[in-house]
This record gives C-alpha cells, structure tokens and sequence, in this order.
C-alpha cells in the first residue's frame, strides 16, 4: 500500500499465485479466476483503509470463501 492507495501492481503479480492456490485445493481454473476477481474488488474497496499484513494471504481466503459460497450456491 501507498499512501491509502492500493498497490495494483502488487495485485497483477499476486493473482496467478492465488488463482494456482485455488485451483491446487480443487477449483477449475474458471470458477477460480472468478472468486480471484471478485477477491480484488473487495480488496480494491478495503485494503485502502485497512490493508492486511499479508496481501496474498488475504486473497486466498477471500477467494476461497468466494469460491466456496458459489459452489454451495450452484449445489442447492
């Protein structure tokens, strides 16, 4: 983070590690991609007034919640 901004840079750089990390724990890679972009516009709207310690961490269990809830969502 930058001065409240967010460091998009570090964001282009840590999607392909996180989309990896959803598909690893069992996601196709679209439905990871999804919960990845959808993970970045949450981050785009939090991290400015509270930015976590680690970034990547935050992605992946922000996505793998997304990812979670969506496959919940299409089972029931």
């Amino acid at each position: 983070m930058i001065g409240g901004m967010v460091d998009e840079s570090l964001l282009r750089e840590l999607v392909p590690t996180v989309i990896g990390v959803l598909v690893r724990r069992g996601a196709d890679f679209a439905s990871a991609e999804d919960a990845v972009q959808d993970a970045l516009i949450r981050a785009l709207g939090t991290w400015p007034e509270d930015p976590p310690l680690d970034p990547k961490a935050w992605l992946v269990t922000v996505a793998w919640r997304r990812f979670l809830d969506a496959t919940r969502a299409e089972a029931s």
